[in-house]
């Protein structure tokens, strides 16, 4: 991944428009910024398990700027099949002591083509990211709730439930990764009963616990598979039908997926 660097960046500017800070200003005197970018391609749309393509093939892109530690960026997709297409924002920080790393971060999603879910700010996630050689934990949660009342994971990833977390348990061996993944709603229990007496209640987008597990192989730098498969999630019975509902297909996925760095 190509890496322009950026030096020297002066902020004479600034230090006239603001005297007051010329010390501040002579600190920060110059600084170095890494600048990447790259386009992927998928068959499928995957996310903590789950295909929120409904089968449809996935086009992606990023752009990040970094520098000692800090970084921002902008990832765009193609999208999903409940809310269209997609475009990420994220800041973050990442660093490493005595061989811990550790990478927090905050996205934000937007989907213009969705009007309930368009505006900066509806949807959004902290990231928490600790590892030590092969493995590392992963922490998500929602920050911010659109105007999405249920758990519509395949439509709002998530972000729409309040109290949703996610934890990931991942392990890495050569070319080979593992993910145990397991999404926790805490608004919805398995045993919650929803009618089906025209309440208008959409079980479909109503969030239920689940787990998954992911094994990737990595083929080179570019190219890898996955076979991602939910291997438990709560039901939702539902009253006075008396039948149960589970809102993840469980059959294995099997994701190709090929990135090419923007030199």
């Amino acid at each position: 991944m190509l890496k322009n660097k950026m030096k020297a960046i002066q902020l004479s500017a600034l230090a006239l428009a603001v005297s007051g800070t010329m010390g501040a200003t002579q600190a920060v005197a110059e600084m170095e910024m890494d600048v990447s970018a790259s386009v992927s391609v998928s068959n499928l749309y995957l996310f903590r398990g789950v295909d929120l393509g409904n089968g449809s093939a996935m086009v992606s892109g990023d752009l990040i700027v970094s520098s000692q530690g800090f970084y921002g960026g902008v990832w765009a997709a193609s999208g999903d099949a409940g809310l269209g297409s997609e475009y990420d924002l994220f800041v973050g920080f990442a660093t490493e002591v005595e061989g811990v790393s550790v990478d927090i971060s905050v996205v934000n999603y937007v989907y213009p083509s969705d009007d309930s879910s368009d505006q900066f700010g509806d949807f959004s996630d902290i990231y928490l990211n600790v590892g030590y050689g092969p493995f590392s934990v992963d922490y998500q949660a929602n920050v911010a709730d659109g105007s999405i009342a249920s758990g519509d994971v395949e439509g709002a990833k998530a972000a729409g439930v309040s109290g949703f977390q996610y934890i990931a348990l991942n392990a890495s061996f050569k070319k080979y990764t593992a993910t145990l993944g397991f999404a926790d709603y805490n608004d919805y229990s398995s045993d919650k009963a929803l009618t089906t007496d025209g309440s208008g209640v959409d079980v479909s987008s109503v969030g239920t616990d689940y787990t998954h597990l992911d094994i990737s192989y990595a083929y080179n730098d570019n190219l890898s598979f996955t076979i991602s498969k939910i291997v438990d999630q709560d039901t939702i019975e539902l009253t006075p039908a008396g039948t149960k509902f589970e809102n993840h297909d469980e059959d294995p996925l099997v994701v190709i997926s090929y990135t090419l760095p923007i030199e």
